[in-house]
């Protein structure tokens, strides 16, 4: 067996538990931070952006202007799997608002992220809607996989929603699809197809957010709607050959899900003009 495929079978869950949110009406509102890219210090930048000061911009105008019952964070929390990152997003986020976490390719999950259990659920329970939270990390891969135990948290969580006449939102790092950019598409989630066929059982009562490639996107493919979010710093230019920088503003997305499967969302954009990429750099590590 090769050693991806030991891997896959082999790799254990971090995520567990669910979080139920009391809330009031029939909608679960809900945020979507992803890709902050945090050093643990202020002066931390990724491609000549402040990291930091941008998370914080995008964070606190977000939970100050939205009634939300949930941040969702999809990765890439940290720039290259520091340990203050984590402490830095916790303390950005306040204790307000609960907030579940998911790592990225950049995240080390090995002891950094230990201290902080309350983060890692797997699931989220609504009144219409379940929430799924997926590992797609591969440790030393920049693309992904869902491993063995993820596929089967997402076969129980379809199973559940079957039973119960709820729809699904699946969240990841990577997303689930091409995004006709060949840099990108690269670090793609090898079994991908795996996790789309167990979706079929919810027909068109189901959707996925991601992050990782730092764009906005919605489309539906196999009746399943896919979104991902802009990064809350850099943003990657759409259908690119090569990597390529856009000169987007970052921002977040917000969701509100609610009865019959309906689901709203929009994404919000933050400018700051004195803290802003350099469009011209060619790649990071």
């Amino acid at each position: 067996m090769g050693s991806f495929l030991r891997w896959m079978v082999a790799a254990k869950a971090i995520l567990s538990g669910d979080l139920t949110i009391v809330h009031e009406g029939e909608s679960l509102r809900l945020i979507q931070v992803t890709d902050t890219h945090l050093t643990g210090n202020s002066d931390g930048c990724l491609l000549g952006m402040n990291t930091e000061r941008s998370a914080r911009a995008i964070i606190t105008a977000a939970l100050s202007t939205e009634r939300a019952d949930c941040v969702l964070v999809t990765g890439d929390i940290a720039a290259d799997g520091e340990s203050g990152a984590y402490q830095q997003l916790e303390t950005l986020l306040g204790s307000r608002v609960p907030s579940m976490w998911l790592p990225g390719n950049h995240d080390c999950v090995v002891g950094r992220l230990d201290p902080y259990p309350d983060y890692l659920k797997r699931r989220l329970r609504g009144k219409h809607w379940d929430v799924v939270m997926l590992e797609t990390q591969v440790e030393g891969e920049v693309g992904g996989v869902l491993s063995v135990a993820e596929l089967d948290a997402l076969a129980e969580a379809v199973n559940d929603a079957v039973t119960s006449d709820k729809a699904l939102l699946v969240a990841t790092h990577h997303p689930l699809r091409a995004m006709r950019s060949a840099w990108l598409d690269e670090q793609s989630v090898k079994n991908a197809a795996d996790a789309l066929a167990l979706l079929e059982a919810l027909s068109e009562r189901t959707a996925i957010i991601s992050g990782h490639v730092h764009q906005e996107s919605d489309v539906v493919v196999k009746n399943v709607r896919m979104m991902t979010t802009p990064s809350t710093c850099v943003q990657f230019a759409p259908e690119s050959e090569d990597f390529a920088l856009d000169d987007k503003d970052p921002g977040y997305r917000r969701i509100v899900l609610g009865p019959d499967a309906q689901l709203d969302t929009q994404v919000v954009r933050i400018s700051d003009d004195s803290n802003r990429p350099l469009l011209t750099s060619s790649g990071y590590d």
